[in-house]
């Protein structure tokens, strides 16, 4: 037998609870480590991505191959979705406030996104299960590809949670409000630190055949300027601390939550080649519930540079329980972004993004037809898992 390397801490129920760190794990189970200086890695020669795709990611911007997916998989997807969607086989799913259960918050077919992972599941045998296997193969090459050049080597293997993909299917007025696809597990309460990994890449592949500008569902995003783009710093996540903010637009800032004190802190690398961090808290400190401002923990010559990614005014899922602050689902005045960045919904493009540091939303269907995707993410390691 293997033992796992852990260690317990008191919760506020006075439950001992476990945590294991997978970066200990050996090799023969999959894991592997990785040099985490904090500098984005030389991009790897690419397959199936263009020049300048994974740098883009790691730098925190947004990857778009037009034309990636062959038209005769696009079709054979599309009427797919389209055949399930008409079995019964989606279901609503719009942005969850964590606070609150999914039926307290009145998603409804019409206004919000429907996606198929509510119905049987993309690998079992409704519908069209061979061309969702060929999609399948090719999304895991892409994935690989990914390990490599993003130096996310827990991104490659297989598992049963560690990577997820649906069909997204809007009607005809629906969207999506801005968010992030990930969060630090301590901002998460009593639901964080529950899973053994966590979504590293978000990717899209459109299905809409000849979607025109002026028919909606553009997927915004608020990318960095090309200017703050410009900086080597690796975003989302270092030594497996996710980031939480930015500091003057261009240093991620990341949260460690397990400081020798027992408290957390902030900080942001002390360069991008350099193993050093900077701590920009004034002390370490206990996360508190959402609503969650870190601004208020960031020392004072910090504070005003600081801008946290999500806050209770951006993110849905970053609210309390009263969902009194649910209204800033809509996007922020753009005074507020560095940049905007809308891509149109077409056939056969492929968009990829860090799903920890970039904001994003869908915007209202004005067209009278629906609007179709396959969507997912790729997950890795989580630093801890929680055990009762």
């Amino acid at each position: 037998m293997v033992c796992l390397p852990a260690f317990s801490i008191q919760s506020e129920s006075n439950t001992m609870r476990f945590f294991v760190t997978f970066a200990l794990l050996p090799a023969a189970y999959g894991f592997s480590a990785s040099d985490h200086t904090g500098a984005v890695k030389t991009e790897a020669p690419s397959l199936l991505l263009g020049p300048g795709s994974i740098d883009k990611i790691a730098q925190g911007g947004v990857a778009i191959e037009h034309n990636w997916l062959p038209p005769d998989l696009v079709k054979s997807l599309r009427a797919d979705a389209m055949d399930l969607f008409h079995a019964g086989q989606f279901q609503p799913d719009g942005l969850t406030n964590t606070a609150r259960s999914k039926s307290e918050q009145g998603f409804t077919p019409k206004a919000d996104r429907q996606t198929f992972r509510g119905g049987a599941g993309w690998s079992s045998d409704v519908g069209n299960a061979a061309a969702r296997k060929e999609f399948a193969d090719r999304m895991r090459s892409l994935r690989n590809e990914l390990a490599a050049g993003l130096d996310r080597p827990t991104l490659e293997p297989e598992g049963t949670i560690k990577h997820e993909m649906t069909y997204n299917w809007y009607e005809p007025g629906a969207k999506l409000g801005r968010h992030l696809d990930e969060h630090h597990e301590e901002t998460k309460g009593t639901k964080g630190w529950r899973y053994p990994t966590r979504r590293s890449v978000t990717w899209l592949v459109y299905l809409n055949d000849g979607w025109a500008t002026n028919e909606g569902g553009a997927l915004r995003c608020f990318p960095r300027s090309d200017i703050e783009l410009s900086t080597s710093a690796q975003v989302g996540a270092h030594r497996g601390n996710l980031q939480v903010g930015w500091l003057n637009g261009k240093d991620p800032v990341f949260l460690d939550c397990f400081r020798p004190s027992g408290g957390s802190a902030l900080y942001r690398l002390a360069s991008a080649k350099s193993r050093g961090i900077e701590l920009l808290s004034s002390a370490d400190f206990d996360v508190p519930r959402q609503p969650i401002d870190f601004a208020q923990f960031m020392a004072s010559q910090y504070r005003g540079s600081f801008q946290q990614i999500s806050t209770s005014r951006l993110d849905p899922r970053f609210v309390s329980a009263d969902g009194t602050t649910n209204a800033a689902v809509v996007a922020p005045p753009m005074t507020q972004e560095s940049s905007t960045l809308d891509i149109v919904p077409a056939a056969g493009t492929l968009v990829l993004f860090d799903s920890v540091s970039l904001p994003h939303q869908v915007q209202p269907v004005t067209s009278n037809r629906q609007r179709i995707a396959a969507t997912g993410w790729f997950h890795e390691d989580s630093q801890f898992v929680m055990e009762s």
